[in-house]
Parts: structure tokens; C-alpha cells; sequence
């Protein structure tokens, strides 16, 4: 079941960057993850946060995050968040050599599929609400960091109300960047 999951997560990781012919960037995702609130469905203490950020418009972004538990069984499960995000302090990219805003706030929404229902079947789980309040860099930058996101998950199968909690998480992005309008 748990390579069931990882196999879909890497099928949709590949599959949805084509989708987005008109983005403006690509960035590879990597950081840390803690799901609180929801020990009986998912008892990790720590996972790994893996993904893609797709920038769809210069304040529009589109994400896949793969969070991968490294604490206590390494990589026994997974789920996957699919993040619609808008930056509320200005152009997160310009698609220009012009960078955009350096430091800024994310808002989004999106769901998150994983077997975390009570039933234990993979499928749409979780709605989400997300809040990242401090991002440092952009996309022409080549790299930005996300500090602090919070994220309320509302559990489909049984109404209860969990927080995903990444520390920080870092871009790097390889589509978008200076080095694409020299």
C-alpha cells in the first residue's frame, strides 16, 4: 500500500509540471514536515516535505508536495498535498530578468490525498487552508525559502480538524530564474 502511494506520488509529480505548458517557473521543493492532531491516523513525528512549485501567473503558484515519514518507520507512508498559493505582498516573478518581491506571504488552498481516513483507502482526504507568512527570495533569485507554514487539514472521513506543520522549506528553481533572461 505505502509503495502504492509513493509510486502515484511520483506519477503525478511528472505528470501535472507538462500540464502548466504556460508557467512561468519550476522549482524542486525540499524541506520538513510534521501532521499534528491526527496520531491515530498518521503516527509520524517528523516526515520529508518533496515536491514541485509551478508558477502559474506572477502572484499565482501551483504545488505538489510529497511528505515522505522519516521518524519513526523511514519512508513506511506518504501523502500528497495539491496546493493552489497566492502571494498577498506582490509579484512573486516578473518573468523577466526584473526579480520580484523578496520577501512576501502565501495564502492557498487545495486537498491532500493519502490513506489518513478512517477506512485506511487511498484516496482525497483532506481539505487544506494554508498560511505561509514569511517567504525569503523568488524565482528570478533562484531559490526561496518558506518559514513557518501552517496548514489546517479538515479530515474528510471523520470531521477532524489536524495542522500540517512545515519548519521551513526551500525552492530551487530550475526553470524561471535569472539565468533565463540574460
Amino acid at each position: 500500500m505505502h509503495k502504492k502511494l509513493l509510486l502515484t506520488s511520483i506519477i503525478i509529480l511528472i505528470v501535472v509540471s507538462p500540464l502548466f505548458a504556460g508557467y512561468f517557473d519550476l522549482g524542486i521543493t525540499l524541506g520538513t514536515n510534521a501532521h499534528l492532531y491526527e496520531k491515530d491516523l498518521d503516527p509520524s513525528r517528523m516526515k520529508l516535505a518533496w515536491g514541485l512549485s509551478t508558477g502559474l501567473t506572477d502572484v499565482w503558484e501551483f504545488d505538489v508536495q510529497v511528505d515522505t515519514r522519516i521518524i519513526p518507520d523511514p519512508f513506511s507512508s506518504s501523502s500528497v498535498s495539491l496546493l493552489m498559493q497566492r502571494t498577498l505582498l506582490g509579484q512573486r516573478s516578473t518573468a523577466s530578468a526584473v526579480a520580484g518581491v523578496g520577501i512576501n506571504t502565501l495564502v492557498g488552498a487545495g486537498v491532500m490525498v493519502s490513506s489518513y481516513q478512517e477506512q485506511g483507502t487511498l484516496g482525497i482526504s483532506h481539505v487544506l487552508l494554508s498560511l505561509t507568512p514569511v517567504t525569503i527570495g523568488n524565482p528570478v533569485n533562484g531559490k526561496r525559502e518558506r518559514l513557518l507554514s501552517l496548514t489546517l487539514a479538515y479530515n474528510l472521513s471523520n470531521g477532524q480538524i489536524g495542522l500540517l506543520f512545515d519548519l521551513i522549506k526551500y525552492d530551487f528553481y530550475v526553470v524561471g530564474t535569472y539565468k533565463d533572461y540574460r
